[in-house]
């Protein structure tokens, strides 16, 4: 059986992790053998994984310049001996370069999720040290020409497989009951969820609803934690949003609140494939997003949803507007946005692309 050692900075809820988890399960469900890890310690994730069954390790790093977890991260190579390692974002990227062939030659596959626009030194990092990767895959073609262009990755190297969904267990889950959440039916809900970071723009959002919300009836739930959350919920009081914004932090109920949902707003400035727009297409949730080009391969503007210029309040706000005065509209957008999940997102067509794409390293056919 085919071992793959998969290993991310840290195993915290978030995008890239919870990717990482359904993938693995997937990976086994087609008899390929995933031990998952991270350079940090142990995560809530970590705890998921192992009660279903799949091997996990954790090399302990105390901060970002902790080396030591090097030399921690080669003895678990040495220990589960994998026929390849798959690492994913720039800390787990530099680390399986590094040592990923510590005991043994084997292939070295890395990954980029997002576009950076924050971090210069992940950049440079990443273009330094990319030949010692033999692929790096891109979630989108977004990314891929970031790549190439910004990074100057040769193109030979890299590959697109985009993010999978798992549709059986979203289709599984009901929605949440408004009643419960004291939101009220002639309301209109809408959802964001992810890790509060500067890239994900939600100031725009509270503007939005701020805006919206004079003349009429919003309320905003914000799914997830993060650096920004502070200084949002403070920008929030300043806005007197009150009620109408609620930090209601990570929620394994994420598809149960997109399904109850008028619509996903995303006005992030930055994205690679992101995971909250597909499992809002999913649930058949209309989606309004930044006009980013993760988001164009996704939504065809006034077809799965509608997009808006990065940074502009103004146009998030006529398009919340637009959807609000039209909900037959945006139902039609959010079947549109699930009919293209099922066509090219589904787990299962991922995992069988990363499952070729790990025969293939092995056999040396790339």
């Amino acid at each position: 059986m085919l071992r793959v050692m998969m290993l991310s900075t840290d195993l915290q809820r978030g995008g890239l992790p919870l990717r990482l988890v359904r993938l693995a399960r997937g990976l086994r469900d087609v008899g390929i053998e995933p031990v998952v890890g991270c350079l940090t310690g142990p995560g809530p994730l970590s705890t998921v994984l192992s009660s279903g069954g799949i091997e996990t390790f954790s090399c302990d790093a105390r901060g970002r310049l902790d080396a030591s977890c090097l030399f921690r991260l080669a003895r678990h190579i040495c220990y589960y001996q994998p026929d390849l390692v798959h690492a994913s974002l720039f800390h787990a990227n530099t680390a399986a370069r590094l040592v990923g062939r510590w005991d043994r030659p084997r292939p070295i596959i890395t990954s980029t999720v997002t576009i950076e626009i924050e971090r210069a030194w992940h950049r440079w990092g990443e273009a330094f040290s990319a030949g010692a990767s033999d692929v790096h895959v891109a979630n989108s073609e977004a990314v891929a020409a970031h790549l190439r262009e910004d990074l100057c990755y040769p193109s030979e190297q890299i590959r697109v497989i985009p993010n999978g969904i798992d549709l059986r267990v979203l289709d599984a889950v009901s929605a949440i009951d408004r009643r419960h959440w004291g939101i009220a039916e002639d309301s209109w809900l809408i959802v964001w969820a992810g890790r509060m970071d500067p890239v994900k723009n939600l100031p725009v959002l509270l503007e939005v609803v701020q805006r919206v919300g004079k003349s009429r009836k919003v309320c905003a739930v914000l799914l997830g934690d993060g650096p920004e959350r502070a200084g949002l919920e403070a920008r929030a009081r300043e806005l007197g949003l009150g009620d109408r914004v609620r930090f209601a932090g990570w929620s394994e109920q994420c598809a149960a609140w997109l399904k109850a949902a008028d619509c996903l707003l995303f006005p992030s400035r930055t994205e690679g494939c992101p995971n909250t727009v597909l499992e809002a297409m999913a649930c058949g949730c209309a989606v309004i997003a930044s006009d980013i080009g993760a988001c164009r391969e996704l939504i065809v503007d006034g077809r799965e949803g509608m997009l808006c210029r990065v940074n502009d309040t103004s146009a998030f706000v006529m398009a919340l507007t637009r959807l609000m005065n039209a909900p037959e509209a945006a139902a039609r957008m959010g079947e549109a946005g699930r009919q293209r999940v099922l066509a090219r997102h589904g787990i299962e067509q991922v995992v069988a692309q990363w499952a070729d794409l790990y025969e293939k390293l092995i056999r040396g056919g790339l």
